[in-house]
C-alpha cells in the first residue's frame, strides 16, 4: 500500500480514495502505518507533483465491514430508487466498478464496456466519473459481492482472465478506467459538436 499512494495519485481521474476492511483482508494491512494520514499524504502530494495535478485527493480509511450502511455514509450509493423488475436503477451517470474474475459458469463484462453504457445513460452534461472496488489478495467474498452488486448498484467487471495481484490490478484498472472516461467525455465533445452543427444547417441564410 505504502508503493501505491504516488502512483494512485498520479491520475487526473483520482479525486478520492476509500479503504476498507473485506472478510479476506489480512490482519496486518489493517494495522499497517501506511494508513496513517502522516505517512500517506506525503506520498500522494508526491504523485500528484508527478502527475502535474492539482485537485486534491480525499482519503477516507473505515476498517469496518463492508455493508450497504456503510456506502450510504461514504455517499457511494448509487440509490435512485427500484425497477420494475426489483433491480436498484444504476443511471445516475456514474460507473460502479465491482472488479471480479468470475467463475466457471459466469464471466462479467470488460471493465471499458461497463464504463461507457453507463457513462451513456447519465446526463449528457455531467463529467463522466466511476467508482472502482478492488478486493483484497485472497479475494472478495460471495456475501460482499451481493452488498456490492444487489445492494449498492455497483456491475461487476473484469480487466481481463489474468488474476491479478492487488497492486497490479490497481494499477491496470486505474489506466483502463481513466482511459475510458476520457472516450466517453471525448464522445459527449464530439456528440456536442455535430448537434450544433445541425442546428446551424438548419438557421435559414
Amino acid at each position: 500500500l505504502k508503493c501505491l499512494w504516488p502512483v494512485i495519485a498520479s491520475f487526473e481521474a483520482v479525486t478520492r480514495i476509500v479503504i476498507v476492511r473485506a472478510e479476506l483482508s489480512n490482519p496486518e494491512f489493517c494495522e499497517t502505518r501506511a494508513l496513517k494520514p502522516s505517512v500517506y499524504e506525503p506520498m500522494i502530494e508526491r504523485g500528484m507533483s508527478q502527475g502535474g495535478r492539482t485537485r486534491p485527493i480525499k482519503v477516507d480509511v473505515c476498517l469496518e465491514p463492508i455493508s450497504r450502511d456503510l456506502f450510504g455514509r461514504l455517499g457511494l450509493l448509487c440509490d435512485n430508487g427500484i425497477n420494475n423488475d426489483g433491480k436498484i436503477n444504476k443511471r445516475d451517470g456514474t460507473a460502479r466498478i465491482f472488479l471480479d474474475c468470475g467463475d466457471e459458469y459466469e464471466t462479467p463484462p470488460p471493465a471499458r464496456d461497463v464504463i461507457l453504457e453507463q457513462c451513456r445513460k447519465g446526463n449528457d452534461d455531467s463529467i463522466p466519473s466511476a467508482i472502482v472496488a478492488v478486493g483484497p489478495e485472497r479475494g472478495w467474498t460471495e456475501g460482499e459481492a451481493k452488498v456490492f452488486v444487489n445492494e449498492c448498484g455497483f456491475d461487476s467487471a473484469m480487466l481481463g482472465s489474468s488474476i491479478l495481484r492487488v497492486d497490479t490490478a490497481v494499477v491496470s484498472g486505474l489506466g483502463i478506467v481513466s482511459a475510458a472516461l476520457d472516450e466517453c467525455q471525448q464522445q459527449q465533445i464530439n456528440g456536442d459538436i455535430e448537434m450544433h452543427e445541425r442546428k446551424r444547417s438548419k438557421i435559414p441564410h
